[in-house]
């Protein structure tokens, strides 16, 4: 069984610094219910962050009050990043609350994380666990993780593509490892980026799968996200009414992007480029691109030097203040 999970106010928050107004919130959370989602991430949770009008919540008391009445079948999540919402900040779970939490972190963050799972166990949620740059860990890390995952029953767990360049094989040899470890009724997602514009291939490629367990595969509205973005909604659900059976309201969808995601495009674009291709391509975080773009002129080829430059392990972190500095000191040699 497939489940969509529709992630814009979350991932799409990238690119809005998650301003999207409160009307706007509580609309695309309501309209992604009745065009009948399975799971629909309300945003951030932030325990420094007071604003209305972002889909940041300083409490899970303030995320849960953007749920609709009428919940249907949809079930609401929000995402904890383990430095920004800590064990204590997770209040016991009460009725008409968010229904799950999502644990999110790096792979030098692990031991932070395993006390914010069990907190988030333990308070009464559902527990759904995305290990982020999934393709960092070596098999013996990963296996090893997930068996401490199992020991706290989670719901989910997610294959993240943080970089945009996990390929079809590399994602079956991942969910193979959860399968192999995973207890039967523990979902298993697959969060993914498109900077070399795979998000659509590797999100089919899940359909094809001989497997008895639910996968989740997330999605935003337009591709609505940081960089190159991310799988788009319309896409997969429409690929999932013609190829499973019809389910999604596209109508709905379609007037979600119209009304709010478009204009937010138009003045603030994101999706593919070569900078971010090449992010992948050099397996380095996408900030990279980001960061550079938004303050120097730098072409393609200049920004393929660059990234050559940067050591190994240096690539998956990413501060603006140390990039800016790197890029500088690389003009300077040259």
């Amino acid at each position: 069984m497939i489940k969509l999970l529709d992630c814009t106010l979350r991932d799409g928050g990238y690119i809005t610094n998650w301003f999207f107004g409160r009307e706007n919130i509580i609309r695309i959370a309501e309209d992604l219910t009745k065009a009948n989602f399975d799971l629909i991430e309300v945003g951030y949770l932030n325990k420094d962050v007071n604003d209305k009008d972002k889909s940041i919540f300083q409490t899970i008391e303030a995320a849960s009050e953007v749920i609709p009445g009428d919940r249907k079948k949809a079930e609401f999540l929000a995402m904890a990043d383990v430095d920004q919402f800590l064990p204590e900040n997770v209040m016991d779970y009460k009725p008409g609350y968010i229904d799950g939490i999502r644990v999110v972190f790096y792979k030098h963050q692990i031991e932070k994380a395993m006390k914010m799972c069990k907190r988030v166990a333990e308070a009464g949620y559902k527990l759904f666990v995305q290990p982020m740059v999934t393709i960092d860990y070596t098999e013996i890390e990963y296996a090893r993780l997930i068996d401490d995952i199992v020991e706290l029953k989670p719901s989910g767990v997610s294959i993240v593509d943080s970089f945009g360049y996990m390929n079809r094989s590399e994602l079956k040899y991942y969910f193979d490892i959860l399968d192999s470890r995973l207890e039967e009724n523990c979902m298993i997602g697959f969060h993914s980026h498109n900077n070399m514009q795979l998000s659509v291939l590797n999100a089919e490629s899940l359909f094809e799968y001989d497997t008895k367990r639910t996968i989740i595969v997330d999605a935003s509205l337009y591709g609505m996200g940081r960089g190159a973005g991310n799988l788009n909604t319309e896409l997969i659900a429409n690929f999932y009414n013609q190829n499973v059976k019809h389910k999604y309201n596209l109508g709905i969808v379609i007037s979600l992007i119209s009304d709010i995601i478009y204009p937010i495009y138009q003045e603030r674009s994101w999706g593919y480029s070569p900078y971010f291709f090449l992010t992948a391509y050099y397996h380095c975080h996408p900030n990279y691109a980001t960061y550079l773009l938004g303050t120097y002129d730098v072409t393609i080829n200049e920004f393929e030097r660059f990234l050559q430059s940067i050591a190994p392990e240096r690539r998956v972190k990413c501060r603006k203040d140390t990039t800016i500095q790197m890029y500088e000191e690389f003009i300077g040699k040259k």
